[in-house]
């Protein structure tokens, strides 16, 4: 038998929790099903766990040096980035490590692999390094030579072999797939020699686009289509080669190891890597864009009315026209990530379409630039050549769809992990491109 008192208490327990989940249900119905702890909880630094941090020495930054991507001429700005491939190369290399210059050209990119730092030096400076978008096993690093001379080694991690080592430009990027790489360089004159290698075996004997398809315009004045033609640093150049036209409103896109995508100002070209060879799959007027995983798009101005949209697949197909009544899109920005061909949004919580209602605001970079701002405060006090670097504060790199946060304090480097909010979780869930 339970005691009579015993079952008296409970019956009391149990009419007080109904009582309170009575008074707080069109609360909590009010904040999404949640109370609203969890959902006002301010962040502060006990919120951010530290995974591990770099103590930097003096000179040493998580900074390119004459880093040029041909289709992304400013500065990309650190704090904003998913990780995606089609973004413009980033010091911060995901959830892993994290690439550094340093006083007289030393450089490394330092890994954080088994519970250490793993470290990759080089004796010049870089330009570009990368990860793969795959798994994470190959380093991309264009290194800074000299004047106007680069070169960029595949490595293969944690081991640190090298895979190749070729003389290229001042940038290198993995496709989309990550099964390829794409360099290239700028003709003094005008025009650009793009590079694709394989990933895994040393580049073949180079070969160079003749642009001789039936049915298709001839190369443009000016274009190289034969080994002659080249320059002496474009000869230099190994791989599968393309010359194509280039100016300041140009952008290209990779998808593939055997796609490619070019727009100079209203004409486009999409390419296909047969027998080692580029040529040409399809060319016209028009301005391309993209919707990156998902598709490429095309805007093409009629002599009357008004203008037509298009998309087909990242790997070429038919052309779908975008009914009228549709949405414009943003100007294409490398900084977007599309979900549905109906949304997308970028690292800075810019959105567009549909597909965005379950997604929090971002307010993680604001509590961790308040979190460190006292330990950014101590090393601008220690160290003069901070205050260069940065002026206003901390620098903080969100890697949102893989929960952690890089954190620079000036003489310190932390990789922290994001709390667990629905927003965290919203990315892991929906932010993915393979």
């Amino acid at each position: 038998m339970i005691p009579k008192r015993y079952l008296i208490a409970t019956l009391f327990i149990a009419a007080m929790l109904l009582i309170m989940a009575v008074v707080r249900g069109p609360e909590a119905a009010r904040t999404g099903g949640k109370t609203p702890e969890v959902v006002n909880t301010p962040l502060g630094l006990d919120s951010f766990e530290k995974i591990t941090e770099m103590k930097l020495q003096e000179g040493w930054v998580p900074r390119f040096q004459g880093a040029v991507d041909p289709d992304q001429w400013e500065a990309w700005p650190f704090g904003g980035a998913f990780g995606t491939p089609w973004e413009p190369a980033s010091a911060y290399l995901g959830d892993q490590g994290v690439a550094l210059n340093g006083p007289k050209g030393q450089s490394e990119v330092a890994l954080w692999k088994g519970l250490e730092w793993r470290r990759y030096r080089f004796d010049a400076p870089i330009a570009s390094a990368r990860l793969d978008p795959d798994k994470g096993t190959r380093l991309l690093v264009t290194l800074v030579l000299g004047a106007d001379r680069y070169r960029t080694q595949l490595l293969e991690v944690p081991e640190g072999r090298v895979i190749w080592s070729v003389e290229s430009g001042p940038w290198s990027r993995f496709s989309w797939d990550g099964e390829a790489v794409l360099l290239g360089r700028l003709h003094p004159d005008g025009g650009l020699l793009l590079s694709s290698l394989p990933l895994d075996e040393e580049p073949t004997e180079p070969t160079l686009a003749p642009w001789d398809e039936k049915g298709l315009p001839p190369a443009p004045k000016g274009i190289a289509t034969r080994e002659d033609q080249l320059w002496d640093a474009g000869r230099d150049l190994g791989g599968f080669r393309l010359m194509t036209p280039w100016g300041k409103d140009a952008h290209l896109w990779f998808p593939r190891k055997d796609r490619l995508w070019i727009c100079a100002g209203e004409r486009w070209s999409s390419w296909r890597l047969e027998d080692h060879v580029w040529r040409r799959m399809d060319s016209g007027e028009g301005r391309l864009g993209a919707l990156p995983p998902l598709a490429i798009t095309r805007i093409s101005k009629p002599k009357t009315g008004p203008a037509l949209r298009f998309t087909t697949p990242p790997a070429g197909g038919e052309w779908t026209e975008v009914l009228g009544d549709t949405q414009a899109w943003p100007p294409y920005d490398p900084a977007w990530t599309w979900m549905t061909l109906g949304g997308g949004l970028t690292a800075w919580d810019t959105r567009w379409g549909k597909g965005m209602e379950g997604l929090p605001p971002e307010r993680q970079r604001a509590a961790l630039e308040r979190a460190f701002r006292s330990d950014w405060r101590t090393a601008s006090n220690l160290r003069a050549s901070v205050r260069g670097w940065l002026k206003e504060g901390p620098e903080v790199a969100l890697r949102e769809p893989q929960g952690v946060a890089w954190v620079w304090t000036g003489d310190r480097l932390l990789l922290v992990r994001l709390p667990p909010l629905e927003r965290s979780r919203w990315m892991r869930k929906n932010l993915k491109w393979k």
